[in-house]
C-alpha cells in the first residue's frame, strides 16, 4: 500500500524483474483513463472462457487458450503499456511471470483510486 505521500507526490512505483529495480511512473488521468478501459475489454471477455462447454473439444480448447495463454500475453502488454518507459526486450529476457504478476498487481493498485474511493462512500452512505 503507497504512503498518502507518495501518492500526492507522484513517487513512482518499484517494481523487480530479474532482480534489477525498475520504475513505473502513475500515468495522468488522460492516459490512465484509456489504460483502464483496455483492462476493462480484457476482463468482459473472461465470460466467454468461463463458459466453455466440455462437449466441444475445439471450443473447449479455444477456451484454455484464451485464459493460460492469451490473457497472460494481454496482461503482460498492459504493464508495458501503463510503464511506458520500461525496456521491454531487457525485462522479457530476465523476468519470471510471478514478477510480472507483482508489476501488474501494483499498477492496479495505483490505476484504480477512484474505484475504491466509490466504494468506500458508498459504504459511508449506506451507514
Amino acid at each position: 500500500m503507497r504512503s498518502e505521500e507518495q501518492i500526492v507526490g507522484q513517487a513512482p512505483l518499484l517494481v523487480k524483474f530479474g532482480g534489477k529495480e525498475y520504475q513505473i511512473h502513475p500515468l495522468v488521468i488522460k492516459e490512465s483513463r484509456e489504460w483502464r478501459k483496455k483492462i476493462a475489454q480484457m476482463l468482459g471477455q473472461l465470460p466467454q472462457y468461463v463458459s466453455a462447454t466440455t462437449d466441444k473439444p475445439d471450443d473447449f480448447q479455444q477456451a484454455l487458450n484464451g485464459m493460460l495463454v492469451d490473457m497472460p500475453d494481454k496482461v503482460v502488454d498492459l504493464v508495458f503499456e501503463y510503464g511506458k518507459d520500461l525496456p521491454r526486450d531487457e525485462i522479457e529476457a530476465v523476468a519470471i511471470d510471478a514478477e510480472m504478476a507483482k508489476a501488474f498487481e501494483s499498477i492496479l493498485e495505483v490505476a484504480f483510486p477512484l474505484a475504491r474511493s466509490i466504494a468506500g462512500a458508498t459504504m459511508k452512505l449506506s451507514q
